[in-house]
């Protein structure tokens, strides 16, 4: 007997429990005077470790709504299978739901900013800011601590430098921003959102904040990545303005800690273009060139996203060469007396071969050309265009 007891194993039971020789499943069988190994069925092992000889009648699975599940629950045998319920322009929140990549208007490259912790911009109304420029600092990385005992508020704020961006508007559109943030433990809902401002070098103006969708950080103490957007509205600025971030947390009663430089480079992704950013004092992203009649002399006309070349009456027959018939087509051109054409005695007007009389009116979008043919005649042609 002693030998068939050591061909048995324990079924699993709760800890600390006291093993019974009901809480044996043979592993192998007698047969014809000597033992074999015993085919164990998982709904076997299943019914011993239900102590009472009972069965799972169903399995089934359940994911964020992120994910799709097919295949459950299963009742017999089957399998469980999880597709992502995105498209590829979609990313998974840390909540396990699903958001957009924020999109960025303007042309060209957009512009980044980096948080550079280890560099101090200064106190400025009892508040300590930090770096943030385009120019990342790896170094050896610098965190930001909000304890749980000093409760929710902004965890680290950042401002760029004199004269950045030096630029006259903000372009609306979403701001992209990655964070690296751990929590002191698991659990809970610990949370962070940003605010956005300019500052005049007196006055910190309020241009966007996220504070109504902050992002979830969910993931314990492991160091991680957390993306959000910050929805900016075109803001129009002095060259002489600077930006500002503020990063605010929700400590849900863990002590929350915000990485930066190193391996954690925080990113802020502008709407800011490294392409044109003006023309002739016109700051829209998309600008447009246009013909027109107005002034008295030859001009340029920039405004909103359109620069026009105004091209007064009184130079169309020197441009009309250049320019399209219909720009001129309500014009006439009237003939009242021709003399002392390098002092030609003849004078000949044709229009394609008919001839017209002087002081005639000549067609609408004819064109006047003088050939001097010898020393003595002057033909003076008229031709349609």
């Amino acid at each position: 007997m002693a030998y068939r007891e050591r061909q048995k194993i324990s079924q699993m039971t709760p800890k600390g429990s006291n093993l019974a020789s009901t809480d044996l499943i043979e592993i192998s069988e007698l047969v014809s005077g000597s033992y074999q190994t015993k085919s164990i069925t998982g709904q076997e092992i299943i019914d011993a470790a239900s102590g009472a000889g009972g069965t799972v009648t169903s399995v089934d699975l359940t994911m964020p709504s992120a994910f799709n599940v097919t295949g459950n629950p299963i009742t017999t045998s089957g399998t469980l299978a999880v597709t992502g319920a995105g498209v590829v322009s979609q990313y998974v929140r840390g909540d396990g739901s699903l958001a957009n990549f924020p999109s960025v208007s303007g042309g060209g490259a957009s512009t980044s900013y980096y948080l550079n912790g280890s560099v101090n911009q200064g106190t400025i109304g009892g508040v300590t800011y930090y770096e943030m420029n385009k120019t990342p600092i790896l170094g050896a990385g610098t965190d930001f601590v909000r304890t749980n005992g000093a409760g929710n508020g902004y965890i680290a704020s950042f401002l760029t430098d004199a004269n950045d961006p030096n630029l006259l508007k903000i372009p609306g559109g979403n701001w992209n921003l990655e964070f690296y943030f751990s929590a002191s433990s698991s659990g809970s809902t610990p949370s962070f959102y940003v605010e956005l401002y300019k500052y005049d070098g007196t006055t910190f103006t309020l241009i966007a904040s996220n504070s109504t969708n902050p992002e979830i950080i969910t993931n314990g103490t492991s160091i991680d990545a957390y993306f959000t957007a910050l929805s900016v509205p075109e803001t129009i600025l002095l060259a002489t303005d600077r930006l500002a971030i503020r990063v605010y947390v929700t400590t849900a009663g863990r002590t929350i800690t915000m990485h930066t430089e190193d391996n954690h480079l925080c990113q802020i992704i502008t709407t800011f273009t490294t392409g044109l950013t003006a023309l002739n004092g016109l700051t829209d992203q998309v600008q447009y060139f246009a013909l027109g009649q107005s002034g008295s002399v030859v001009n340029w006309s920039s405004v909103g996203s359109t620069h026009t070349l105004n091209i007064p009456i009184k130079y169309t027959i020197e441009l009309i060469d250049a320019l399209t018939t219909d720009f001129y087509a309500p014009y006439n051109l009237s003939i009242g007396s021709v003399t002392n054409i390098l002092n030609a005695p003849t004078i000949t007007i044709q229009d394609d071969g008919v001839a017209y009389t002087l002081g005639n009116t000549i067609a609408s979008g004819s064109r006047i050309t003088i050939t001097a043919n010898t020393a003595s005649v002057v033909t003076l042609n008229v031709t349609r265009l």
